[in-house]
């Protein structure tokens, strides 16, 4: 009988201690999880820095409007913006015009040298009317919306060459680890007093309405819309999303804030 007992310990001990050992076992992957999701998701804080503290080793053409500084996966990331001025030349008919450009740089530490991530480079060429060619305001963003650990970088400026009270042509680009995304289209700028914005995410995009027959009635119906969403076919939602928005916040022209 005293045997049977002691048997009887000394299984009920055996599955204690099994117990024990896979409860150890769940709570050491809950918390090995928990680690990876919250490497994932670190906190990605941008800051604006000065012009001086660009490391030389960055070259940027034409003058500097605005840079930032973040950590992500990359490492040590710095985004830099500039604008070329416009410089006199003459256009495909001989005309003296002039040209302009804008550039965007992102560049990554990688063992104590900076590397360039991606390069962006426009302009508006040509133009013996008023020219536009600049990075709108307040428009440049550095977030992770999809928690990856990646920042995704946007800016957005205006093109335009125009003699008259027209929009100008505006652009979003977007970056996540050299994968680029855009949204491009036309601003809408207030003509007539009467005027009103109706644009809304619904129908922004130009590519899900019905094409007019009359070619200035389609002009009109552009006008503060983008082309098309493809770029953003192979993104993450929340990109699409977020793109859409910043377009509507942006859209609206304002002669002279350029």
């Amino acid at each position: 009988m005293r045997w049977f007992i002691l048997a009887g310990l000394t299984g009920l001990l055996a599955g204690c201690n099994s117990s024990s050992s896979n409860k150890q076992e769940t709570q050491q992957a809950s918390e090995d999880t928990a680690g990876k999701n919250e490497e994932a998701a670190i906190a990605i804080q941008p800051l604006k820095i000065p012009a001086t503290d660009i490391p030389s080793t960055i070259r940027v053409r034409g003058k500097i409007v605005e840079a930032w500084k973040w950590s992500d996966k990359l490492g040590e990331n710095i985004l830099v913006t500039s604008e070329v001025a416009p410089y006199e030349v003459k256009n495909e008919e001989g005309e003296e015009s002039q040209t302009a450009e804008l550039h965007a740089f992102h560049y990554a530490r990688k063992e104590g040298d900076y590397v360039q991530v991606w390069k962006m480079s426009d302009a508006e060429k040509g133009c013996p009317l008023d020219i536009t060619c600049s990075f709108i305001p307040g428009s440049a963003t550095i977030t992770d919306l999809d928690n990856n650990g990646f920042a995704e970088t946007k800016v957005q400026y205006a093109l335009t060459c125009r003699g008259d009270v027209s929009p100008a042509n505006m652009k979003l680009i977007m970056y996540e680890n050299g994968v680029k995304y855009g949204l491009r289209g036309v601003r809408w700028l207030k003509a007539e007093p009467e005027d009103r914005f109706t644009v809304t995410e619904n129908d922004v995009n130009l590519e899900k309405l019905p094409k007019k027959k009359d070619e200035y009635e389609q002009m009109v119906l552009a006008i503060g819309r983008y082309e098309s969403e493809k770029d953003f076919s192979n993104a993450p939602p929340v990109f699409l999303s977020f793109a859409r928005t910043e377009w509507l916040k942006y859209v609206k022209e304002r002669m002279g804030e350029e």
